[in-house]
């Protein structure tokens, strides 16, 4: 059975462990009060997002470039159909979420910054704007969170429920 390329593995699970990272920090930081903690959190959650952004880039690049390998021929087309459909949905959604939040701030009135790091500072200040943007992110955040449920409930039913192999094209 035919892998996925090094760089497609690393890239893979690299973003899955920052995006299970994110999903909690944002259910968490969600609740906080404002002060100092809720801020940081924020900002950590931003500078990851960031991060998110240019590595899916960077695995979108990849992808294009090299296909995956083929599905075995014992998976249904319709499981194949399902499979490749949730794909699309987890790279659209994967540039959602880093466009609605930084949308979101940038209509926030604060500055944003990459681990530090100042970004331009575009936006302006504007209640509405940033509601609906952060609306859209918190809705894309339930959104992924289905979509990577899916995901995960394919991986194992392939890797307990038939132990046909597929997940292991994901490893290195």
């Amino acid at each position: 059975m035919q892998k996925y390329t090094w760089p497609a593995v690393a890239l893979h699970w690299l973003m899955a462990l920052l995006i299970i990272a994110m999903l909690g920090l944002g259910l968490y930081m969600a609740d906080l009060p404002k002060g100092p903690e809720r801020s940081g959190l924020i900002a950590l959650h931003k500078s990851i997002g960031i991060t998110l952004a240019g590595l899916y880039f960077l695995r979108l690049t990849w992808r294009l470039r090299h296909r995956p390998p083929p599905y075995p021929a014992s998976i249904p087309a319709w499981q194949q159909r399902a499979a490749h459909a949730n794909a699309i949905a987890l790279y659209v959604f994967l540039i959602v979420q880093p466009l609605t939040g930084y949308l979101s701030s940038a209509f926030s009135g604060y500055k944003t910054s990459w681990f530090g790091l100042p970004l331009p500072y575009w936006g302006w200040e504007s209640k509405p704007l940033n509601d609906a943007f952060h609306l859209m992110h918190v809705i894309g955040s339930r959104v992924l969170i289905l979509l990577i449920t899916l995901h995960l409930a394919g991986a194992a039913l392939h890797a307990i429920g038939r132990r046909d192999g597929v997940v292991r094209r994901m490893f290195f």
